[in-house]
């Protein structure tokens, strides 16, 4: 508890990558882990983190629809358009187009997701 304790201090003085590492160095359970990393990450820089979650999701070998889909819909009115734009500074590539090259098989999926892209 002593480091959690210490670790939370850090946050509060907007020292995040270092609660980051410490929960990755003393976690032993990994989803717990991953949760906590994921959820650390969303503190620091929600478009970041749905940026990264779109590009595991197009580039993992198959296509995670599901995600992009929960992401797109619900953030389409919210940050999309920053998300859209941190994905393109950070990949170097349109989200739309990584999404219609990805799940380019469901026509019907990827026109629809790549229309909501879009606007």
């Amino acid at each position: 508890k002593q480091w959690y304790q210490r670790r939370v201090r850090g946050r509060k003085n907007g020292n995040m990558e270092m609660l980051e590492s410490s929960v990755k160095k003393h976690c032993s359970d990994e989803v717990l882990s991953m949760c906590i990393v994921m959820w650390v990450k969303g503190i620091r820089n929600v478009t970041q983190l749905f940026s990264e979650l779109l590009y595991l999701s197009v580039t993992s070998l198959a296509a995670d629809s599901a995600r992009v889909i929960r992401i797109v819909v619900g953030r389409s009115e919210i940050d999309l358009t920053q998300i859209k734009s941190h994905y393109m500074m950070q990949y170097n590539k349109q989200l739309q187009l990584a999404v219609q090259q990805k799940c380019g098989n469901d026509l019907a999926y990827s026109n629809i997701v790549a229309m909501i892209i879009k606007n």
